[in-house]
């Protein structure tokens, strides 16, 4: 993955008067917006409902023509993702953190048990993202494509309140919890990848509208934690604008 970062990178930050030599190249820009959010599949999920937060796009992109209907792009760009939630549980898995003092310093321990109630939190995270895709023109105007990407997590927001309670619900006096606050921030994972698939409109020779779907095919969570039993995996639709400084000739 570090390769693949690194050679697409390079790719991407090279002179555009470099490619202007050559017939097949393309160079653009691309800016636009995405709406989607995490899958899952729990038992312990009783209801969940969520709204999008504002989650640009930008960034810039390469294409190669190999042939008149096939052609190979590398793109890199900045996205968010940003979604609020809230969700009814029941039994789910919690880790209880716990603040004690001994000898006049806190302790902080942590307990595994379960928690039944309201969950509200929310996921923001900024990535940078870099898909590899075939291209494959129909026509003048459309073209469809499809591949994989990787992103990286350089900045990673996973919190929110907890109501309900904790260990136990058929007893008498169960322990409760009101807005108690977690922290997951920790326990998301940093490196992602996936496939993509989509289609582009030419607008003029200069313009172009892409919508493309995005799946990962990591879970948000580390694998290794165990607060969350269930994986949590983004799918997403974007639609973005693209501006071609370079046009590889027909």
């Amino acid at each position: 993955m570090r390769r693949y970062f690194v050679t697409t990178a390079w790719l991407l930050l090279i002179s555009s008067v470099s490619f202007a030599q050559h017939a097949h190249w393309n160079v653009y820009a691309k800016t636009g917006i995405q709406v989607g959010g995490p899958l899952y599949h729990s038992s312990t999920i009783v209801s969940k409902s969520g709204s999008p937060g504002f989650n640009p796009i930008i960034g810039t992109g390469i294409s190669y023509k190999l042939s008149k209907k096939w052609s190979l792009a590398a793109e890199a760009f900045y996205s968010r993702r940003k979604v609020t939630y809230t969700s009814e549980v029941k039994d789910q898995n919690y880790i209880d953190r716990n603040t004690i003092i001994i000898n006049n310093n806190p302790v902080t321990f942590e307990v595994s048990t379960t928690f039944t109630g309201t969950t509200k939190g929310e996921f923001d995270i900024h990535y940078l993202e870099f898909p590899l895709l075939a291209q494959y023109a129909i026509g003048n105007n459309w073209q469809i494509h499809a591949g994989m990407y990787y992103s990286w997590a350089f900045s990673k927001t996973n919190k929110g309140t907890a109501t309900g309670i904790i260990g136990r619900t058929d007893i008498s006096n169960p322990n409760t919890v009101t807005d108690k606050e977690y922290n997951y921030s920790k326990e998301v994972n940093s490196r992602y990848y996936g496939f993509v698939a989509g289609a582009q409109y030419q607008l003029s020779p200069a313009v172009a509208l892409d919508l493309r779907a995005t799946y990962s095919c990591k879970s948000l969570y580390k694998e290794d934690w165990e607060g969350v039993p269930y994986t949590l995996k983004d799918l997403y639709v974007q639609f973005t604008v693209k501006y071609f400084f370079i046009r590889a000739k027909d």
